[in-house]
């Protein structure tokens, strides 16, 4: 396949044939075996792929699928994220992925932003489409990396301009709301702990009880996106309520939020979004509920109280500073009444 080695191309034949007969971990070590087995060995002529696959663009796509699939390391979510990028492209676009161009890329990219239409009345909002290409930007730059092709076709189509919109937190008195709103222990442990942490849902599920220092609120976890442990902060009325849900419990889950039946597994993120989107329609909320936005109100909290963009980035867990900037930078209307009232006083 176009500047793939041979030897390249054996071991990723051998890898995607080997995929559904053991697990994972066995496959990352059978993987690390044969690169070593075959570090001697020159090979000069081989068929890249088997004869049925050269001219079936399906079958050629499912392999170059599979092999992304067993070694491309990333999170699973992520992962899935842009298969389904790149499964809705085929579809639209029947050619092998080695073969896609700039134009098929252009071309799909105008589809997927008007794909909604007939249904909605409403093409996708740029944010949306250009999330789409970076799905698809991240798989094309995997295949280059892996000799496949010899350029990211992605690469050379612009981004749309995407309007800045401010950004989504609630205001005091919608938390206010909500909290009154909880029916439970559970809901409102649920509703402090993510205003207390400004922890993702995705790094919220994962947390169990040895996490927790009972003593100072600290609890160590690993970043979802930037694979670094941080430290996250359960403040006073965190732990009061978290405790009172612990009290009510009557489960021997590890998991901080476990599922309310038996055998209490890992809370889900849905679950978590499903509970708050109750939450905040008994609370009569009119805006969007949902987790990271009480995540994105801690961020605009503590950049109205003055603490410094690369302190919030920390406490975030951003991974650049330029992320933190481009949420928290900017002041909100009441920072910028108040610094009026102040300088006319």
């Amino acid at each position: 396949m176009n500047g793939q080695t041979i030897k390249a191309q054996v071991i990723n034949n051998i890898i995607v044939a080997m995929a559904e007969h053991v697990t994972k971990d066995v496959l990352d070590i059978l993987h690390q075996v044969i690169i070593k087995e075959f570090v001697n060995v020159n090979m000069e002529e081989i068929t890249t792929l088997p004869v049925e696959y050269q001219n079936d663009t399906d079958q050629k796509n499912k392999y170059i699928v599979q092999l992304f699939i067993v070694k491309k390391k990333i999170k699973d979510n992520t992962k899935q994220a842009y298969l389904s990028s790149v499964k809705r492209l085929i579809t639209l676009i029947d050619k092998p992925l080695d073969r896609i161009e700039e134009s098929d890329i252009s071309y799909y990219l105008s589809w997927y932003e008007k794909r909604n239409i007939n249904a909605s009345g409403k093409k996708n909002q740029a944010i949306t489409v250009n999330n789409e290409r970076r799905f698809l930007s991240a798989f094309f730059t995997w295949m280059r990396k892996e000799k496949l092709i010899g350029e990211n076709p992605v690469e050379a189509t612009d981004p749309l301009k995407a309007i800045k919109k401010p950004i989504d937190y609630f205001k005091p008195e919608e938390m206010t709301k909500m909290k009154d709103a909880c029916k439970s222990y559970r809901e409102r442990a649920l509703i402090e702990v993510l205003r207390s942490t400004g922890a993702r849902v995705g790094e919220l599920v994962e947390i169990t009880l040895d996490q927790i220092d009972w003593n100072t609120g600290d609890i160590m976890i690993l970043g979802e996106k930037s694979d670094k442990y941080r430290p996250i902060f359960l403040d006073d009325d965190a732990r009061y309520y978290y405790r009172k849900y612990m009290d009510s419990r009557n489960d021997d889950s590890p998991f901080m939020f476990p599922q309310c039946k038996a055998p209490h597994d890992q809370m889900t993120t849905s679950g978590i979004r499903s509970i708050l989107k109750t939450i905040g329609k008994r609370a009569m909320v009119k805006s969007r509920v949902y987790p990271h936005k009480i995540r994105k109100t801690l961020g605009m909290t503590l950049k109205n109280k003055g603490v410094d963009i690369g302190t919030i980035q920390e406490i975030m867990g951003h991974g650049s500073p330029s992320v933190t900037a481009a949420y928290y930078a900017q002041s909100t209307p009441d920072t910028l009444r108040n610094i009026r009232e102040r300088c006319i006083a």
